[in-house]
């Protein structure tokens, strides 16, 4: 089988050659797939970082450009922030490695904004990501089933094979981010077979969920329904209908996965909870510790560990199980500004990117995907209260798609046209306009023209 893999990859690579795109693919299915863990004999290969150097070299050799809307630069920046704590980290090793590893997701991102130059582009980047997940849910899903999950806080819990969903609480939630996607495919200007995709990809989703057990999960498809009718207020109207509907949902889960979601009535008694409050303090301390740069990039458990876990007795290497904390602790002010600017820099574009589509009247496809995308966001802000997914690829492959979007010609013309139009109000006569051409007459000539020009008044 693992030839097999190797053998398709390789077709996919050479085909790269001839079209960078097909070759980008090749990289998005490896860095998801994780090939060298599935089969450990590929292990020496990094056929990621290889994928990966044959795409850039195809790139330059077919003359793409590289592109950098706002969302790109300030991805661009916030990886800055991840190498400029690197030199007061708590462990500078480890915060270099954690850098190196997170250029294969900054090189992917980058293709992904040279690269997605066409509706069919995008849409076909998005069928795909939501298979790549539907393979991930699916096999987690297959194996739990067939015996193979994991018992941890005393239920049997789902988990994926590779490390792309690995512990229960991350799979579910890869799994949720990608059903914002799958919706984006049910639309009609999608053809049947891709909507089917979308229908079973939602469907196997929640089933994965609730197998893994994950209550931030299980709490965030709620979260995901609530966002979905606030899209449409009108959708409100049916909120009775899914509250009567509840109690047979919640008849349908097994009866152990109902005893961990009810742990939420009294988590003072739930130790996993309470350790987590323990290693928030330590990501409050390590912040107190360097305020600019924190403990670097990657160095949070060991911070933990070491040195900043509260109190007098036995410290626990445990990782922050908190976005936020996460962020406070591991990158300090540099990180929550850079983070924060692009957050704040895709919300915005998606909400123009909407508004400009519906006008242009495009496809229903590019009407919905940009809400989808502000969703994905929202739902990954969501379960960051309890999940450190501060590095999570599915952040920096939304803003790809959203920076993709924003330099389509539907949109980018539409929107140089109004802020020329806006620029010219400001711009005097005599100067140069945006576009650069100059007016036929001078400012200085007003007082000329106001003496040879007679104004009739009012006689006296």
């Amino acid at each position: 089988m693992a030839l097999v893999l190797v053998a398709i990859l390789f077709v996919l690579t050479i085909v790269g050659f001839v079209r960078p795109y097909i070759g980008f693919l090749a990289l998005l299915i490896v860095m998801e797939l994780q090939p060298g863990e599935l089969y450990p004999s590929l292990l020496p290969f990094h056929l990621e970082r290889i994928i990966a150097g044959l795409v850039l070299v195809a790139f330059v050799m077919h003359g793409a450009k590289w592109r950098f809307p706002a969302p790109t630069r300030w991805f661009l920046a916030f990886y800055g922030a991840m190498i400029v704590s690197i030199p007061l980290a708590y462990w500078r090793t480890n915060s270099l490695v954690s850098c190196i590893s997170f250029l294969e997701i900054l090189v992917l991102c980058l293709l992904a904004t040279a690269l997605l130059t066409t509706e069919n582009r995008i849409r076909s980047f998005v069928l795909i990501s939501v298979l790549l997940f539907d393979w991930l849910g699916g096999s987690a899903l297959y194996n739990y089933h067939h015996g193979i999950w994991q018992y941890r806080q005393h239920i049997e819990r789902a988990i994926g094979i590779t490390s792309s969903a690995g512990d229960p609480n991350t799979l579910a939630l890869t799994v949720l981010s990608a059903i914002p996607l799958s919706i984006a495919l049910l639309v009609r200007s999608n053809a049947l077979w891709v909507r089917c995709i979308g229908i079973a990809s939602i469907v196997f989703g929640v089933a994965t969920i609730v197998d893994t057990g994950s209550r931030a999960s299980a709490f965030g498809l709620v979260f995901l329904v609530l966002l979905l009718m606030a899209r449409k207020p009108k959708s409100f109207i049916y909120l009775p209908f899914l509250i009567a509907l509840s109690p047979v949902v919640w008849m349908m889960v097994p009866q152990q996965y109902k005893a961990r979601y009810e742990t939420v009535d009294n988590l003072k008694a739930d130790e996993s909870f309470q350790l987590r409050k323990l290693s928030w303090q330590g990501g409050v301390a390590m912040f107190e510790s360097n305020p600019i740069t924190g403990v670097g990039a990657g160095n949070y458990a060991t911070a933990n560990g070491e040195k900043y876990w509260p109190g007098t007795g036995h410290k626990i290497w445990l990782d922050a199980h908190s976005l936020y904390f996460k962020l406070l602790g591991e990158l300090g002010l540099v990180g929550i500004f850079t983070f924060g600017g692009y957050l704040i820099c895709l919300f915005r574009l998606n909400w123009r990117l909407r508004k400009e589509f519906l006008k242009e009247n495009s496809s229903s496809f590019l009407k919905i995907l940009p809400s989808m995308l502000s969703v994905i966001l929202c739902q990954l802000l969501f379960a960051g209260y309890a999940a450190h997914d501060l590095y999570r690829i599915q952040w920096f492959t939304v803003g790809a798609m959203a920076a993709s979007l924003s330099l389509l010609p539907a949109f980018s013309q539409n929107i140089a046209v109004e802020e020329s139009a806006g620029q010219s109000t400001l711009h005097p006569p005599g100067t140069l306009s945006p576009t650069g051409a100059t007016h036929e007459w001078s400012g200085s000539l007003l007082p000329v023209l106001r003496k040879q020009v007679p104004v009739d008044g009012p006689r006296g």
